[in-house]
């Protein structure tokens, strides 16, 4: 039997060695490391640190940074910077691990050994035997079969489960003309089975006793907890609790404030414990307004008042006082050159124009269509939206969509007539109120707004209520007389 070999050990031993190697050749070099460098080393040639130890080895792994920057390696950083090759024993484990034109398979099916095209599974049957010879190797006829019906007939399951027939469990079967089971009887209606009116309640006795068992309680039925109140609770005045009398202002707030008599005023009383539980409490629990225990003595441990815990730095020439104030000096406190701009050759747009490129955020630039026919698809904002205050107090006909510009728009004699007619508010003079309302925008056009009219109507009521409080006018008499 030839055994052929894998289609995955044709591919290639490495997926990103030939794109690192395009990369290189692209760039003028045989590999990607001559033009990057790690963190590590770039810090360390630039003196940003110290190292005080030259002789061991730092730990851990640095990141790798580039020499340079360009806008070709900017573009393409997957061929001059490419990522680290998976192992060849943990390729077949990732699914985008397939070479060009592979079959996808399942892990397990890579890198195993298959048969030959020509190869069959299974044993090679004997020469001569038929399908038709095998099923009829069993076949009996005549006297044979008599035979083992016979002898297979002693057997309880042919007896119980015959060839050909139903189970036979030995019962004696005689069904009725009538059929199987007990009649009904007389028919009753569903109805009244389910919603029985006809049926007499309950008595008293047994839902009391339902009550109890169940708790079972009528619809707004209270529970009666068959209390046996004094008789002092049936006056109507009566309240629980303990009265006061006339409590003096501010008793109960010092006594709460006052820690060192009891309940009723008295001076606390005092109790005798153990010290040692005393000084454990003082210890493990710290008073208000006070430091925690040190624990190592009654006065904390023996030392100078100058002591100082921690040993002193050598090695670094900053102090705990440059840190909080800071040892940078100007240069160092300056922006960095970048701020609010690129330095990167061929990603700096130089130009000699003072105005501000792009799109504004509010859109003043443009004018806003009406808030009535703006789309709700429509995020753009126009400087027309409503601030924080006027959605925490909206105006007084917001819920309507009548802003309360509309009724500073000034309108002709017709339009603001029907406007007012239409409110259906009677005793209102109309002509009147526009001859008054005419000389208070001092122009002469024949043009009256909905507020001034409200203004000089309300004033009109005003006027007529002060009149009626002070006795004086003509309403006076009319008002008493409908009294």
């Amino acid at each position: 039997m030839a055994l052929s070999h894998s289609p995955a050990q044709d591919r290639p031993g490495s997926g990103s060695s030939s794109l690192k190697q395009a990369g290189a050749a692209a760039l003028g070099g045989s590999s990607s490391q001559a033009f990057t460098t790690t963190l590590y080393e770039q810090m360390k040639a630039k003196g940003l640190f110290k190292n005080h130890f030259p002789n061991i080895p730092p730990a851990g792994k640095s990141i790798n940074v580039p020499l340079n920057d360009s806008a070709q390696q900017d573009l393409a950083p997957e061929i001059c910077f490419p990522l680290p090759a998976t192992p060849v024993n943990e390729r077949k484990f990732r699914r985008i691990s397939h070479g060009p034109g592979e079959i996808c398979v399942h892990h397990g099916l890579k890198d195993q050994l298959l048969p030959a095209e020509d190869f069959r599974y299974g044993i090679r049957g004997q020469k001569g035997a038929s399908t038709e010879d095998t099923m009829k190797a069993g076949l009996l006829l005549g006297v044979a079969a008599y035979q083992n019906e016979v002898a297979e007939s002693v057997y309880e399951s042919s007896k119980k489960e015959p060839l050909g027939k139903a189970w036979s469990r030995g019962h004696s079967l005689k069904m009725l003309p009538e059929g199987f089971g007990n009649p009904s009887g007389t028919p009753q209606d569903g109805k009244e089975v389910i919603y029985a009116i006809h049926q007499k309640p309950d008595t008293e006795e047994n839902r009391l006793l339902y009550k109890y068992t169940h708790n079972n309680f009528n619809p707004g039925e209270r529970i009666e907890r068959k209390y046996r109140w004094p008789a002092e609770t049936e006056d109507s005045r009566f309240r629980f609790g303990h009265g006061l009398g006339q409590p003096q202002e501010g008793a109960g707030a010092r006594l709460a404030l006052n820690w060192d008599v009891e309940d009723d005023g008295a001076v606390r009383r005092t109790r005798l414990v153990q010290k040692n539980a005393e000084d454990f409490r003082n210890v493990h629990h710290t008073k208000v307004y006070h430091k925690a225990h040190p624990m190592q003595g009654a006065n904390g441990p023996p030392l100078d008042p100058d002591f100082r815990h921690g040993v002193k730095s050598g090695i670094s020439d900053y102090t705990a006082k440059s840190c909080i104030q800071g040892y940078y000096s100007l240069e160092e406190q300056l922006p960095d050159q970048d701020l609010g701009r690129c330095l990167k050759p061929g990603r700096r747009n130089v130009t000699v124009a003072t105005r501000a490129f792009g799109v504004p955020s509010v859109r003043t630039d443009i004018p806003a269509p009406p808030p009535d026919k703006r789309s709700i698809a429509d995020n753009c904002s126009y400087g027309d939206e409503c601030s924080a205050a006027a959605l925490l107090n909206p105006q007084r006909f917001d819920d309507r969509g009548v802003p309360d510009r509309d009724f500073l728009i000034r309108r002709p004699k017709d339009e603001l007539r029907e406007l007012v007619e239409s409110c259906d508010v009677e005793g209102v003079d109309f002509d009147a109120l526009w001859e008054e309302c005419v000389p208070l925008f001092d122009d002469g056009l024949p043009l009256v707004s909905l507020d001034a009219l409200l203004f000089v109507h309300t004033k009109k009521l005003e006027d007529r209520v002060a009149a009626l409080h002070t006795g004086t006018g003509p309403g006076l008499a009319a008002y008493k007389g409908a009294l």
